[in-house]
């Protein structure tokens, strides 16, 4: 199993994700909720979760260790990090607890490989994480019970059956052994491991809410798409001097702006008071008010990215969508908020893979699409991909999307892309319009992508490619956002 290394943990230079509405809150918030049996509280630094707050901080762990029971790790945090302490309660009283310390980083690492969607959050939230630790109150040791029969009748009741005739001895012995387990206290290591027993039991039962059910999916293709992550352990990938003059120039060209532009209307007969037309009043002028006026130049919406990594793209096309990955990457990480952008890839052979190069979850686009190239190019199963995306993007935004979907042919894999699956991906499509998704095709010189999407165009030539990207954006902006 691959360490995780601390150090591939990067964030973006705004800090989104430590901000209250960033990445890494949202991410624990957006988590469906976590039950956990009411016997097991959850202890951390208090001066460690200021930054989020004790309900984040408490979910963060419930969602770390749900992450540890999927792993089989639970019975190793029990048996190597338990032990017995006395804690006052909140009336004073002192009682015994079972405390479970999460402080192993060796089990955060093995969590983290396991979880590579979570392991920046969790790297990130690393030191509430372990000094975090769990508590179970212990049962009372009681004293031994009385001994029953001690008065003349009852020895009489007891050495005799219920037809007078006198007990056998091992009768006798039989109830005053039974007598003596009952009353028989248990020892402090028993108390303990059952303990340590009971947390265990806890913690398994743990479940968390399902989340949204979507109807079911509309592809009749039987396998479903699985989400893989890129190799963290690879150098960043160094945007060349074109990649960075294109996108600089897709800026420029975008007509996108979501700051609101804001004027003064003076003269009016109601608003706010403008001082300098007092003087007026003597005069009978009733036109002494102003307003401020606000209107935001482009509604607010999400970018979603898909690239085609089937077979068919190998050699120049690759070559050509990377380059437009890497300007698309570049311009609109710059222009929309961290937390609206998607950049995915797609192939697979038997089963459809997906790629994410850059979420709001993962910004680490650099490191990411370095794997560009190793990527197995196989099949391309656009509809079942796109359906997955969809119902992903929609797990955390509300917003309208623009969907951006590159490719260079039809849909087609193992025991997939009849004229049938084409239909069930056109049908895959509207329901994405239908939930405002705005769907635009951008074809690697390949034309008919005029059939599935809202609006298409097609790149051939990467020295018109800016002008034909750009082109295609202000005129989605301009339709569906102005």
């Amino acid at each position: 199993m691959i360490g995780y290394a601390w150090g591939k943990v990067k964030g973006t230079v705004s800090g989104w994700e430590k901000s209250h509405f960033g990445g890494y809150h949202r991410m624990i918030t957006d988590y469906p909720y976590i039950k956990l049996d009411f016997d097991v509280s959850i202890e951390t630094d208090k001066d460690k979760i200021q930054q989020i707050g004790w309900y984040a901080a408490e979910k963060l762990i419930k969602l770390y260790l749900i992450k540890a029971k999927a792993l089989g790790v639970l019975d190793t945090i029990i048996s190597h990090y338990s032990e017995v302490i006395t804690k006052k309660d909140f009336i004073g009283r002192e009682k015994k607890y079972l405390k479970t310390t999460l402080e192993s980083i060796s089990v955060l690492e093995s969590v983290m490989s396991d979880n590579p969607e979570y392991a920046p959050l969790f790297s990130h939230y690393k030191d509430i994480i372990t000094s975090a630790y769990l508590l179970k109150e212990l049962p009372e040791e009681k004293p031994p019970g009385k001994q029953e029969g001690n008065g003349d009748g009852d020895e009489d009741e007891n050495d005799d059956n219920n037809d007078g005739s006198p007990k056998s001895s091992s009768e006798g012995n039989e109830g005053e052994s039974e007598k003596s387990s009952k009353s028989s206290p248990k020892s402090a290591q028993e108390i303990y491991d059952q303990s340590k027993q009971e947390m265990y039991d806890s913690l398994m039962r743990m479940t968390e809410a399902k989340a949204k059910v979507w109807r079911d999916t509309l592809s009749k293709f039987d396998e479903k798409p699985q989400f893989l992550s890129c190799d963290k352990t690879r150098d960043e990938y160094m945007f060349s001097r074109q990649e960075i003059k294109d996108a600089e120039n897709l800026i420029k060209m975008l007509d996108i702006s979501f700051e609101p532009k804001s004027d003064v209307v003076k003269s009016l007969r109601a608003g706010k008071l403008d001082v300098c037309k007092i003087a007026e009043v003597a005069a009978g002028s009733t036109s002494i008010y102003k307003q401020y006026v606000e209107d935001q130049d482009t509604k607010p919406f999400a970018v979603c990215v898909l690239a085609d990594l089937s077979g068919s793209m190998n050699g120049t096309k690759a070559q050509r969508q990377n380059h437009v990955l890497n300007v698309l990457y570049l311009a609109l990480s710059n222009t929309i908020p961290a937390d609206k952008l998607w950049i995915y890839g797609h192939t697979g052979d038997i089963q459809p893979d997906i790629y994410p190069f850059y979420t709001p979850y993962d910004t680490d686009y650099p490191t990411n699409i370095s794997e560009y190239d190793n990527l197995h190019w196989c099949q391309n199963y656009d509809g079942p991909v796109i359906e997955a995306i969809h119902k992903k993007v929609r797990e955390t935004c509300d917003d309208r999307v623009i969907f951006i979907s590159l490719s260079d042919g039809s849909p087609c894999g193992e025991g997939y892309g009849s004229y049938e699956d084409i239909d069930d991906m056109k049908r895959i499509l509207e329901r994405a319009r239908r939930d405002d998704f705005v769907t635009v095709g951008i074809g690697i010189e390949y034309m008919h992508v005029d059939n599935l999407y809202n609006y298409y165009t097609t790149v051939d030539d990467l020295e018109t490619f800016v002008k034909d990207v750009s082109s295609i954006v202000n005129r989605v902006v301009l339709t569906e956002f102005k």
